[in-house]
């Protein structure tokens, strides 16, 4: 098959890359936050935290499923592109990552949020989507991984006082 005979859609070229020096930032932001995750989850197993080790792995399975099962709708039902924009699902699969650490680690959502600032940030300067595809993104995948994450948050656990002193500790 040759590329005359191609549709039209798929011939054309892609626009070049404002800055190709730093494409390869761009695709290594979510492999890196999956090694993250599954060192985290090492780390859990270790420590015997078993039901983080255990845990941390359903919920990324539970909030990528929501990342990729709202890909698939404005696919099917193309909502995005009614008004002109285009769902993301780099954007949304890299926020159900952070939703999924942040269930179990919330202490880091300045690291959350200043990554996926910054991813955002790359996304848009390198061409691959507009703020407004991003922005319209992260609204329609925020609001179930909220709900996702509220429902399935880990319940805190109270810490031993042993070995602690303050109010209210024994020595």
């Amino acid at each position: 098959m040759s590329l005359d005979t191609l549709p039209t859609t798929l011939a054309v070229a892609p626009p070049p890359l404002r800055w190709p020096a730093i494409d390869p930032f761009a695709d290594a932001v979510n492999p890196a936050l999956g090694v993250l995750l599954f060192g985290l989850v090492v780390a859990a197993w270790r420590a015997g935290r078993r039901r983080e080790a255990f845990g941390l792995p359903i919920t990324l399975v539970l909030c990528l499923s929501v990342a990729y099962g709202l890909a698939y709708l404005d696919r099917a039902l193309g909502v995005f592109p009614l008004f002109g924009l285009d769902f993301s699902t780099h954007g949304a699969v890299h926020l159900a990552a952070w939703a999924t650490l942040l269930m179990w680690h919330p202490a880091r959502w300045p690291w959350a949020l200043a990554v996926t600032l910054a991813y955002h940030a790359l996304m848009a300067a390198q061409g691959y989507h507009t703020t407004y595809d991003l922005l319209a993104t992260a609204a329609v995948v925020g609001l179930p991984l909220t709900l996702l994450a509220t429902t399935l948050r880990p319940a805190a656990r109270p810490r031993a006082a042993a070995g602690r002193s303050g109010p209210g500790l024994a020595p």
